[in-house]
């Protein structure tokens, strides 16, 4: 399979640095069985929070967002799941388990939470309906459990439909921990079970050093008179109740060796968890795509491969992740996976507010470059087009 070369890509990515701000950057990284060590590639300059110049390579970090999901899916596969478990909150949830929550809850699986089945309700929309009306700051993993244990939100029928739940996957930190009301317990579990195993220097967001965080942007293409752009404030209000949806920062090195063990080029105890979080978790379907624990599970499309993938959008930061989908995973290695982090939110390949998202198309294109695919013009038929679909939203 070919390799792709940075002249390669800088061919793909130097369209979007026209009328781009200073401290814009884009990190690629790839991989496949033919060079499975994998590449990394950096294109633009980033700032700190205070505008001073960062060095953009395979260290400068990024918030991943939602792709953190993968992390907690994966920690639940290894430490709780056992096949095709069955397993409900009913055991965790008050007034005999651990977890302070309302027994209206009990009847959610775990293997739903995952799989964004559980009917909790979404909240990638503007004004959530699962979170209190008067949200402290900063909101803790304590004060959401005390919530959900005083207000639990409806669910809208268990594994029968597809809801957007960040909740789902801060409930899971919360699994995870064994109950416990420390939030420390699952960002070291984590760092213990994940981090470490596979070397990764990532770290979550209340541990970032601002003065190492690029500035983000958030781009809006209606805006008049342009530029289109506006610096984001770091962080997200819900922070640290939700680290299990979406509180990891990790560098261009730290994704790629992530995309190298979830292709199955990194063997070790951690594998033994790729069938199931790369394996249809639910019978529900979101449009013609298929749910595992935690990531997206795309049929084929003319060439282009099945593919296994996860995006995420913060105020500032977009990431996406994929690769193409084994027929054992955990046995038979992936044939080519890539991503794309960009400190910037809402940059799309036309420039428009409506067209295909360029970490996406990025992450797609490369996939194509290493399968020797020609790459397509329409953008609009890759796998996670649909934009918008897994922002973690500031409330209002």
């Amino acid at each position: 399979m070919p390799e792709p070369s940075r002249s390669d890509i800088l061919n793909l990515v130097k369209p979007y640095f026209k009328t781009q701000p200073k401290g814009l950057g884009i990190a690629a990284g790839c991989a496949s069985p033919s060079f499975p060590e994998g590449r990394m590639f950096f294109f633009g300059n980033v700032q700190n929070q205070f505008g001073q110049d960062l060095a953009l390579d395979p260290h400068t970090p990024f918030e991943i967002a939602s792709v953190s999901k993968t992390f907690t899916s994966t920690l639940y596969a290894y430490a709780i799941r056992s096949g095709a478990s069955g397993e409900t909150l009913a055991k965790y949830t008050a007034p005999n388990g651990p977890l302070p929550i309302s027994a209206k809850l009990g009847a959610i699986t775990l293997d739903s939470l995952m799989s964004y089945s559980s009917g909790l309700p979404a909240d990638n929309l503007a004004d959530p309906t699962d979170l209190p009306p008067f949200l402290p700051q900063p909101y803790s993993q304590r004060a959401m459990l005390s919530y959900l244990n005083a207000s639990p939100p409806p669910l809208a029928g268990l594994n029968q439909q597809y809801f957007y739940s960040n909740l789902g996957f801060a409930l899971m930190a919360a699994v995870l921990s064994g109950g416990s009301l420390e939030l420390r317990t699952f960002t070291d579990l984590v760092a213990a079970k994940l981090f470490k195993p596979l070397g990764l220097n990532c770290c979550f967001f209340d541990w970032a050093s601002l003065e190492h965080l690029p500035l983000g942007y958030n781009y809006d293409y209606s805006i008049e008179p342009k530029p289109p752009f506006s610096a984001a404030t770091p962080g997200w209000p819900l922070f640290p109740a939700y680290f299990g949806a979406g509180g990891i920062v990790a560098s261009t090195a730290d994704i790629l060796q992530w995309l190298l063990f979830n292709m199955g080029l990194v063997s070790n105890a951690l594998s033994t968890t790729l069938a199931a979080t790369q394996s249809s978790a639910t019978t529900v379907k979101w449009g013609d795509q298929s749910l595992g624990l935690g990531w997206f599970l795309s049929p084929a499309a003319g060439n282009f491969p099945a593919t296994v993938w996860k995006d995420g959008d913060l105020e500032g930061f977009r990431s996406y992740i994929a690769f193409a989908a084994s027929d054992q995973p955990g046995v038979v290695a992936s044939d080519a996976g890539a991503f794309v982090l960009i400190n910037a939110l809402g940059v799309t390949v036309d420039q428009t507010s409506s067209g295909p998202d360029l970490a996406v198309a990025l992450t797609n294109d490369i996939i194509n470059l290493i399968l020797g695919q020609s790459i397509p013009k329409d953008k609009s038929s890759y796998p996670g087009t649909l934009r918008g679909r897994s922002r973690l939203v500031t409330p209002r």
